[in-house]
Formats: C-alpha cells, sequence, structure tokens
C-alpha cells in the first residue's frame, strides 16, 4: 500500500469520517478476497460502491487482464479527490462521481451490459439511517436472480445496532448471505460478506446474427 494513498484517505476520514469509515485503504488481501471467487460472467458489468483509492479496483482490473475479459465496471465514488485518482489510475475503467443509490441511472447512462455483480466499500455500520435505507431499497429492485452483493464489515462493527439492522434488513429482502472467515491481515480485520438472490442470470445472446434475425 502506498503511503501516499494513506495519507490521501486518512484525509479523506477527517473530512467525511461517516462516509469513509476506515483511516486507511483496505489490505491486499482483503481486495483478494473481495475479488478473486465473485461469480460473475464476463457478459455482465460489475460496479463497485466507494472504490475510494482503488484498492478493489486495482484487484478486479488484474482479473480482467488475467482472465482475458472485458473491463465491463462503474465505480461510484462520492469523493472528487479519489475520483481524480481512480480516473488516472484507471483510464480503461468507468468512473460517476455520485452516490451509490443512484446505481441503476448512473448504469442506464453508461451503455454497460447488465449488472451481475457488485463490490461495496463503503461503511454501512457508520452510514446514516436514512442512506442506508435508500441503498438497501435500490438493491431490492436491481438484485434480480442469480447477482452477487459483497461487501465487508470490520470486526469490531459487526455486533453494532447499525450493522446488525442491515444485515437484518437484506435478510428480509429474501437474500441469502455467506460470511467468509476473518481476514486478518487488513486494518482492521474483516469478515467478506456475500448475498445473492436464488436463481440464475439470464443469459445474453451475444450472436450479432441472431439478433438481426430478431429485428
Amino acid at each position: 500500500m502506498a503511503f501516499s494513498d494513506q495519507i490521501k484517505f486518512l484525509a479523506a476520514f477527517i473530512r467525511n469520517p461517516k462516509h469513509v469509515g476506515a483511516i486507511a485503504p483496505s489490505s491486499p488481501a482483503l481486495a483478494k478476497a473481495m475479488v478473486d471467487d465473485l461469480q460473475v460472467p464476463d457478459t455482465h458489468t460489475i460496479a463497485e460502491f466507494g472504490p475510494g483509492t482503488g484498492p478493489f479496483t486495482n484487484a478486479l482490473s488484474d482479473r480482467f487482464k488475467r482472465e482475458n475479459r472485458p473491463a465491463h465496471y462503474l465505480g461510484i465514488e462520492r469523493d472528487e479527490n479519489f475520483i481524480q485518482i481512480l480516473r488516472n489510475r484507471f483510464p480503461d475503467m468507468n468512473f460517476v462521481h455520485g452516490s451509490a443509490e443512484h446505481l441503476p441511472t448512473y448504469h442506464s447512462q453508461s451503455k454497460l451490459p447488465p449488472i451481475g455483480g457488485i463490490v461495496c466499500g463503503l461503511p454501512f455500520a457508520s452510514l446514516p439511517i436514512v442512506v442506508q435505507d435508500s441503498i438497501t431499497s435500490m438493491l431490492n429492485d436491481l438484485l434480480q436472480p442469480g447477482t452477487v452483493f459483497r461487501t465487508f464489515q470490520y470486526v469490531h462493527a459487526y455486533p453494532l445496532p447499525t450493522a446488525i439492522r442491515f444485515r437484518r434488513r437484506m435478510k428480509n429482502m429474501g437474500l441469502q448471505m455467506q460470511k467468509r472467515k476473518v481476514i486478518f491481515n487488513n486494518i482492521p480485520p474483516a469478515y467478506v460478506l456475500t448475498w445473492t438472490r436464488s436463481g440464475k442470470l439470464a443469459p445474453i445472446n451475444t450472436d450479432p446474427q441472431r439478433e438481426l434475425a430478431k429485428a
């Protein structure tokens, strides 16, 4: 992790601790746990909430290159300083300056393929309830059968009422949760949490001849 990134992240935390929620960027170990086994077809888009200085984005970019898959990606970041960093570091990726609850609008404007997975770096335990509810309501409409939503919660924050409320709300929407063992090589240590809605993603026809035949 670059020292300059740590300084920038700490400065962002001081400016807006409720939205940043941590004093340091996520570690490579947490980024690997968040990204490597994410089951999203290369015909679908992966969205990211709160990429910050880009640890998860970097892991996704590496995976796209390693698997020779198209960079169907849309990152949503609130901090203008982070947006500039992200666009400079990942010129082939799509970033929007805005709020996660507006993902459907940003996605429609991007002309990217349907969303198959979301990687989330937002600190739900520290977000205001009204923001938490607006994001989860959006997810309830967006997460079709087979779509994956993955986030993390710090070990010390996991039992907080706001964190419990978030997990209960996701459960009440009919989503199934899986919790991975603690990632200790992160500051602070964190659980990786994955939610899915039962079923499979609708296939996307990529054969142009069949598309012309339907027209």
